[in-house]
């Protein structure tokens, strides 16, 4: 944050747009991992805390909907701290309540509805991507405002 903070502060555009997008793949490489990690092998993270084959069963389920959601976290998280880096920081908390109040508990009714207890897994993951691609669009206003300045 404190690299994005300076460079922006500088007018340095590139060199931000340059730290967002290196932080962004660190982040996306790392996440992916956890991902692929999460949804592979399931249930060796469940038997690792419990061994009740009942709960490994919904656990497994629930890792697998909780693991797909992980990429989009990079991009939601990178948003927020990119907001608070530029001094928008009411933007950081609106965007994160947005994403995790306003967008997420009405998905949560409504998957579980569908998907009983199952569906606040998926709701995680639905929510993220949405506001995934909503920080996407939002960085490169961002880029493109302070390129401008």
């Amino acid at each position: 944050m404190p690299f994005i903070s300076y460079s922006y502060a500088a007018g340095k555009a590139d060199r931000m747009k340059g730290c967002i997008l290196f932080i962004g793949k660190i982040m996306l490489i790392i996440l992916v991992i956890c991902s692929c990690l999460m949804v592979s092998f399931p249930n060796v993270f469940m038997k690792a805390f419990i061994n009740d084959a009942a709960t490994v069963g919904h656990g497994t389920i629930m890792l697998r909907g909780f693991g797909i959601g992980v990429t989009f976290l990079s991009i939601d998280f990178l948003a927020v701290a990119v907001f608070q880096a530029i001094g928008k920081g009411k933007y950081a908390l609106v965007f994160a309540i947005l994403r995790k109040i306003v967008f997420e508990i009405p998905m949560l009714f409504l998957l579980n509805s569908f998907w009983p207890l199952y569906g606040l897994a998926f709701a995680q993951t639905v929510s993220e991507f949405v506001f995934a691609i909503l920080g996407i669009i939002m960085h490169k206003n961002i880029i493109k405002t302070s390129e401008n300045q």
